[in-house]
């Protein structure tokens, strides 16, 4: 028998035993099945918690906070940010009032993260203070005013004014990105923004990013030089850097290897003249079709491919990071990939090389990590009746990465679950039946993945061509510049997730036991 925990004696005037168990069946049962000794203990304990019999009046005491920044852009969007030193209290409900009205803020758009500086002034403890907020007004000029943030719950009460600041979609979603990326959270990073990132407000963030993109490509500028009829059309994405445009088309010339038509996508338009001006030089120097797209901001490497691949001179296009480049020993087998390869209904990527001798990557498949919450004072915050082992996130590897390479292994294609974006190759036709990589993901990362996962559900395998063997210098074609693009690549992770957990969790189950160092059982003879 468990020792009884004492409590205090606590005596309430005018308490009517009769009126309070008639008020509901469930308060005798409990009293039956000895979970309150009498009608007045089953009030101290449940009842006054649930409002019943509601003799006494509980009055609200005033918490510390703080209401730091209130941004709203011009489509309704709105960012709250702040600190609330709620520990211990019941939960919060939190809602922006108005003259006449009122907007409540769902806690599940909400992340609770840690605040150093909150723990430093006012409380110390593994307690996340802090509070972002990401919302959308159906009316998208009522928020652009002076309003009063109001937190409350039976037990607290937090006020505190806060003045709009106007600013963009853009800037909006790309303080969010910084945010996702720095913040930390004593229940654990993954946990805190789980829930955010998986539901509501991150349809909110994709589709402020779907806006960005058909504003920035809008009228974009398509101009060509050395047109000609061409057998393939390569496609690269610029983005920070336009060295790669003096330097591929000349390596892959000098190795005796057709460019056809290659396409350069310019997602930075403070680079606009200079990759216009290397296009021509380098299209009459080497007598190379060039075609030049520039775009009006940085719409990621999914929507750019597309726009690229919409003009495209050929059917048969080749999709290639700025950092790849042909490998001389192998490069009449890659000639030969470009020129004559079928591509029919499969989705094609090849063989990429840290150098002549290692491999980089010859597919991808599909892993999950665990999410655990970790201990902390949040204990009644919503994150407290989140479990343990609470959730799977989703993550994509690479086979072979850094395995020595052997040409015994490679005399026939390959089925994988995926490619990587780096080098990708299929029919233009079939691409837009699919209406290409899809914008959910932001900037970049995971979209390939996802192109994979699509292609193979609708049109075909994913399939490995050994003929296209290239050296890829991971992370040197392009200079991301900014913490907001690190924080897209945390929330593509959850998105991608979102969109395809159900349909993978079977697979990556069933093939759990198999070995996933190299793709060489899926071997398909064509």
């Amino acid at each position: 028998m468990a020792d009884k925990i004492s409590t205090l004696d606590i005596s309430i005037r005018r308490f009517d035993e009769a009126h309070y168990v008639g008020s509901d069946i469930r308060i005798s049962e409990d009293i039956a099945a000895g979970l309150a000794e009498s009608a007045l203990d089953h009030y101290l304990r449940i009842g006054m918690e649930e409002n019943k019999y509601p003799l006494l009046q509980q009055e609200a005491v005033s918490i510390a906070g703080g209401a730091e920044r209130f941004l709203v852009s011009e489509s309704g969007h709105c960012l709250i940010l702040g600190w609330l030193g709620d520990e211990g209290c019941d939960e919060s409900r939190f809602k922006l009032v108005g003259s006449g009205f009122t907007v409540d803020l769902p806690s599940h758009m909400m992340i609770r993260h840690a605040r150093a500086d909150v723990e430093a002034s006012v409380k110390s403890g593994a307690y996340d203070y802090g509070f972002i907020f990401l919302g959308k007004s159906p009316a998208r000029s009522i928020l652009k005013q002076n309003l009063l943030l109001q937190v409350t719950s039976p037990s607290s009460t937090f006020q505190a004014p806060v003045s709009p600041e106007i600013v963009s979609n853009k800037r909006l979603l790309d303080t969010v990105l910084e945010l996702i990326f720095s913040v930390q959270a004593h229940a654990g990073k993954e946990t805190a923004i789980y829930s955010f990132l998986s539901g509501a407000a991150g349809r909110l963030m994709i589709d402020m990013f779907r806006t960005h993109v058909a504003d920035a490509s809008a009228g974009h500028v398509v101009k060509r030089f050395g047109a000609r009829p061409v057998s393939h059309s390569l496609v690269t994405v610029l983005f920070g850097s336009t060295e790669p445009m003096m330097i591929q088309p000349i390596l892959f010339r000098d190795a005796n290897v057709d460019c056809g038509e290659w396409i350069y996508v310019c997602n930075s338009p403070e680079d606009a003249e200079t990759v216009l001006r290397q296009g021509e030089l380098i299209s009459k120097l080497y007598d190379v079709m060039i075609t030049v797209i520039i775009l009006g901001d940085n719409v990621g490497f999914g929507a750019a491919n597309n726009i690229a691949v919409g003009h495209a001179a050929s059917d048969r296009i080749f999709v290639i990071n700025p950092d790849v480049y042909p490998v001389p020993a192998y490069a009449a087998l890659l000639q030969k990939a470009f020129s004559t390869a079928e591509f029919g209904s499969s989705l094609w990527g090849g063989l990429l090389f840290y150098d002549d001798h290692n491999l980089m990557h010859s597919g991808m498949h599909f892993k999950s990590d665990t999410i655990v919450r970790r201990n902390s004072l949040n204990r009644t915050n919503p994150l407290s009746a989140v479990p343990l082992a609470h959730a799977e996130l989703l993550r994509v590897e690479h086979f072979d990465k850094g395995v020595p390479f052997r040409e015994e292994h490679w005399r026939l294609a390959k089925q994988v679950p995926a490619i990587t974006g780096a080098l990708m190759a299929f029919d233009k036709r079939l691409f837009e039946q699919l209406d290409g990589f899809s914008t959910r993901y932001i900037y970049g990362h995971y979209e390939d993945a996802d192109l994979s996962i699509r292609w193979a559900d609708r049109f075909g395998p994913v399939m490995i061509n050994p003929d296209m063997r290239l050296v890829h210098l991971e992370g040197q074609g392009s200079r991301p510049r900014g913490d907001n693009f690190r924080g897209a690549y945390i929330a593509n992770r959850y998105f991608f997730t979102a969109l395809h957990e159900d349909r993978l969790k079977p697979q990556m189950h069933a093939s759990a036991d198999q070995a996933v160092s190299s793709p060489s059982a899926l071997v398909m003879e064509e």
